[in-house]
């Protein structure tokens, strides 16, 4: 998933919400006259369609939350996990479709006799279960954890166009991935942890600056002018100590990342070619043979 296709993803989820808060409003219509008259709801339609996919969706969606914007990821994971939202909707959406493929029930005199004899017991059954009679099917929690997941959709949606509105021809923040950067520092973090050459307080010092630079690059809109800042003067700092080659490199390589990633296209380009080139380059006044 790209962050252009999270305003399809974002009305997908609206027209399941809506249906599901229809289908909950109807409860006592649809428990008298079936199930299957859900389907004649206006949102019907659209909420299959993207029902039919939504895990996959759910899935595709916290990658790309993950990558971009570890928190928001780390909210749709915990949706999951603690929410079990793709499991209700997944009960739900498997409820419908029994619904939607049942067929009609063929019965003969003796069958519609029993039936009405059956009929008031069944109805105080069903009616006492609602529609959805598994325990683990909670179509309230559902809708409200689909209000969360629609919410945080939004807030991933608006945090990556402005990303891609700071970007211009030469500078392009919105292709660096901040995750790569934060695992970068991390481990460099652990390495400066285990440094034997330093005072307390020069590793403390040193952990500042790391600190702060994966701070910045938490937020929806990191500086990375500031965070490169940060890396460059730990980075200068460490390269000199014999024990501590594994977090230079580990700086190195994310700041490496941060300005060849954010670049669009290579500077020179736009600069005239070395002297070298130049003189090599044929003359204007051509040579008459």
């Amino acid at each position: 998933m790209q962050w252009y296709q999270l305003h399809i993803y974002r009305d997908r989820l609206e027209a399941v919400e809506q249906f599901f808060v229809e289908i909950a409003a109807n409860e006592e219509q649809l428990l008298t006259y079936g199930f299957k008259r859900a389907f004649s709801f206006a949102t019907a339609k659209a909420a299959m369609e993207a029902l039919s996919t939504f895990s996959e969706d759910f899935s595709s969606c916290k990658r790309y939350a993950l990558r971009m914007d570890r928190s928001l990821g780390q909210e749709l994971e915990h949706l999951d996990a603690h929410g079990k939202l793709v499991e209700q909707v997944a009960l739900i959406a498997l409820r419908l479709r029994m619904t939607e493929l049942r067929r009609p029930l063929s019965l003969g005199l003796s069958t519609i006799n029993q039936f009405l004899l059956y009929l008031p017991y069944a109805s105080r059954l069903v009616k006492s279960k609602g529609l959805f009679s598994e325990e683990a099917v909670s179509l309230s929690k559902t809708i409200i954890n689909l209000g969360r997941l629609r919410g945080i959709v939004a807030i991933l949606l608006e945090h990556m166009s402005q990303r891609e509105a700071s970007d211009d021809e030469v500078f392009k923040p919105s292709n660096i991935k901040p995750d790569r950067v934060i695992d970068l520092i991390d481990a460099a973090l652990i390495e400066v942890e285990h440094l034997t050459s330093i005072s307390p307080s020069e590793r403390a010092r040193i952990e500042g600056y790391l600190q702060e630079a994966k701070k910045e690059a938490l937020v929806s809109s990191p500086s990375w002018s500031k965070i490169v800042g940060a890396l460059v003067i730990v980075a200068a700092i460490t390269s000199g100590m014999a024990d501590a080659p594994n977090a230079a490199k580990n700086l190195k390589d994310a700041i490496e990342y941060i300005l060849g990633t954010s670049v669009e296209k290579p500077l020179q380009r736009y600069l005239p070619p070395p002297p070298e080139e130049r003189q090599e380059e044929p003359s204007a006044i051509g040579v008459i043979v």
